[in-house]
Formats: C-alpha cells, sequence, structure tokens
C-alpha cells in the first residue's frame, strides 16, 4: 500500500505528533509512507523515521492564501499522477481542502480526512457558517471519506445541513499512553521549580497546545490574576508549554496584569511528560476542540483537570468523576474549580487517577491505528470490487 500524509505548512505539536506516531505504524505494517510537509520542525521529526519520504516540493498554507491554494493544486495534482499513490490522507482545514480537491482529480482510489474539528460554531457569523459549509461540503463530497476523531465532531455535523452526513465515520483519537507510564522522580520537580525560580510549595499550573484564538489562554491567564486575589496565601504559577501565534499578545496580557513572574512561557518541549506528571493542575479554557490530543495527555499523567464544557471535551470529562468541567470565557468560574482541587487534595488524586483510567482503556493510539489501517483496507478492497466489476461490464 503507498500511501501520502499531506501535513502541508501546520506547526509541529500534538497532533502532527499523532500522525508521526501513525506513519511508524504505518511502515511497521509495510507500506509505503510519503509525507508531505513544508514546516521545518516537521520535516526534521519525519525525516528520522525510517522508511518514510518526506516530500517538500510543494508550499501548501496552513490559513486560505487563494493563489498559493490554487499553485499548489495544480503542482500536488502532477505528483498524485506521477507516484500512483493508492492513499492520500490529509490534515488539518487548508491542506485538508487542498489534498482532498486534488486527490479526486487525479483519480486516487482513496482520498481520506482527519476532521479534528469544524472551524465554525454558534459564535461565527452566517456568512462564515455558510461559505465554510459549502467549501467543506465540496471537500466532503469529492473524498471517500472523513474521519471524525470523536462522536462530538460526528454530532455537531448535525448543525451544519451542507455537509454530507454519508461520507463521515468516526474513529476517536487516542495516544500513547506508554510515554506516561514511567514513574517520575520528586527531583523533576524541584528541578522545574528552580529552573524558573518558583518555590517548592507552589501550586503549579499547566497548559500544552497551540497559542491561537480559539484555545482562550487569555482566559486561562486571568484566571491566574483571579486566584492570587482569592487565595493570596497560596503562590499560583502557570506554565503555558507551546507556541503559536498569540504568544506576543499574551505576554502582553501576562504583564499587564503583573503576571510576569507567574506566567511562563515555555514554547516547545520535548518533556511534556514529565511536566504533565509535575503541575498540580491542568486547565484547558479552549473554545473549539475535535478531540483534545492535550487532555488526553493530561488525563494519561494522572492530571486533576479543570477543562471548558464544550461538547467534545465532556465527551472525555465526567463531571467530577475524571475532572471539572466549567463554562468557556469565565476567568472566575476557572480560578473557583482550581481552587476546589487545590483545596481538596484527596479528590483531586482521584479524579487524576480515574482519569489515567479511561485513557488506558478506551483512548490508546493502538486502538486508533488499528481502526484507521482497517479502514484503509476495507475502501481499497471495496475499490477493487468496483473496479473489477467495472471491467467485467465493458467485456
Amino acid at each position: 500500500m503507498k500511501t501520502l500524509q499531506i501535513i502541508g505548512n501546520s506547526a509541529f505539536g500534538g497532533a502532527t505528533r499523532l500522525v508521526l506516531d501513525w506513519c511508524k505504524y504505518l511502515v511497521d505494517k509495510g507500506c509505503l509512507v510519503d509525507v508531505l510537509t513544508t514546516d521545518q520542525r516537521t520535516k526534521e521529526e519525519f525525516s528520522l523515521i525510517s522508511g518514510v519520504q518526506v516530500r517538500q516540493e510543494i508550499f501548501i498554507p496552513r490559513d486560505i492564501e487563494i493563489l498559493q491554494n490554487i499553485q499548489a493544486i495544480g503542482k500536488l495534482i502532477k505528483l498524485l499522477k506521477e507516484e500512483k499513490y493508492q492513499v492520500v490522507h490529509t490534515y488539518s482545514a487548508t491542506p485538508g481542502f487542498v489534498g482532498r480537491l486534488s486527490g479526486f482529480l487525479s483519480g486516487i482510489p482513496v482520498v481520506l480526512h482527519h476532521q479534528a474539528a469544524w472551524a465554525v460554531s454558534d459564535a461565527s457569523s452566517f456568512l462564515r457558517k455558510y461559505l465554510y459549509q459549502l467549501l467543506e461540503s465540496i471537500a466532503i463530497g469529492v473524498s471517500t471519506k472523513n474521519i471524525c476523531v470523536s462522536n462530538a465532531v460526528r454530532k455537531q455535523a448535525n448543525d451544519l445541513p451542507l455537509i454530507p452526513k454519508s461520507k463521515l465515520v468516526t474513529i476517536c483519537n487516542g495516544i500513547d499512553v506508554e510515554r506516561f507510564n514511567h514513574e517520575l522522580s520528586s527531583n523533576y520537580r524541584i528541578e522545574l521549580c528552580n529552573q524558573f525560580g518558583i518555590t517548592q510549595n507552589s501550586i503549579l499550573l499547566g497548559n500544552t497546545g497551540r497559542l491561537a484564538v480559539q484555545k482562550d489562554y487569555a482566559t486561562l491567564i486571568q484566571a491566574v490574576e483571579e486566584l492570587k486575589n482569592k487565595d493570596p496565601e497560596r503562590s499560583y504559577k502557570l506554565f503555558v508549554i507551546g507556541d503559536g501565534p498569540d504568544r506576543d499578545s499574551l505576554e502582553s496580557l501576562a504583564n499587564s496584569l503583573n503576571l510576569s513572574n507567574d506566567v511562563f512561557f515555555l514554547g516547545f518541549r520535548s518533556d511534556i511528560s514529565k511536566i504533565l506528571k509535575s503541575i498540580d493542575v491542568f486547565v484547558s479554557p479552549t473554545l473549539r476542540e475535535g478531540l483534545s490530543i492535550s487532555i488526553l495527555e493530561a488525563m494519561a499523567a494522572g492530571c486533576p483537570i479543570v477543562a471548558t464544557n464544550i461538547l467534545p471535551n465532556a465527551e472525555l470529562i465526567e463531571h467530577e468523576v475524571t475532572g471539572l468541567l466549567i463554562p468557556i470565557k469565565s476567568p472566575i468560574k476557572a480560578a473557583e474549580a482550581i481552587l476546589s482541587l487545590v483545596e481538596h487534595p484527596d479528590t483531586a488524586f482521584k479524579i487524576g487517577q480515574a482519569a489515567r483510567n479511561r485513557v488506558l482503556q478506551d483512548y490508546t493510539c493502538k486502538r486508533m491505528f488499528d481502526e484507521t489501517f482497517q479502514l484503509y483496507c476495507d475502501l481499497l478492497s471495496k475499490k477493487d470490487k468496483m473496479n473489477f466489476n467495472t471491467e467485467l461490464e465493458h467485456n
């Protein structure tokens, strides 16, 4: 089986790491795997995998750039026809649209898209909703299947009347839980505190992800201010792990609230599993998700979690059982939930362990990869039978 995984110029992060592990799985299955990416770190990471060929000759921006998108479609059609891939699998919105359309026009047998989330919500304008649905319905219509990463994403499609539902299939996200199975020495937390000049008895909060508007880090930073006012006897410190277009504005916000010594922007880290095992509470104020890799990793690390009550988060977090759910854009509610976990450490520990058990049972990458590979095989088999029947009819 020869496959092309299209990432485009999307930055390396948790979701891309999942694609990296998926490519390793495909290689182990004996597949020929090419990856189309132009992001520097993503290229470096994928080039380390034996059996994966990194293609970087076609630039597909993460966001909509009409001229560049048209140029990319032309170049991609040429590449697909030359290489004769059997499966094209796309990720993120713009590379997904470009890749699916190109795959269809090139006659690729199986064209799939990783539907992480819908890029519109109830807060979106009517015009944005209509244009997005129109473009997405075209892309889904010309693809073989779109893989919804959660039951919530599939359910949300019911609110988008232009989306062809028959092309949707659900395979929930999973993660490599082995990365979180090691026992962590208390020395690592001490080292982390020393690295940033933090006292050992500080309450460590954390979040991992892309610093972008839909993640709503502003609410999380404001929640730290609320905690300092509500609970001045304790020292609260926030680690923001990741990077993205909103980093400068978020750093400015922290400075304007006099939190420059309380909020730390760590950028990309290779020791995320160790950091997650060192913090006291993981907080996700996100406004939109497919099925959060960040939350899954925090669950695997046994972190007590506070997360917004959007539908995909509620699929993972049962309130007061595997975490605490709060309304979106509410620094006060976020602070109250964090304080509740801090003041009741036994409850926080039980919640963290229940969350970890949930991931181990339902959200492993092995389960996800097995289901996705089976989908590849089933769709290719179905396509082969269709081609065989067509040949018989012509004869």
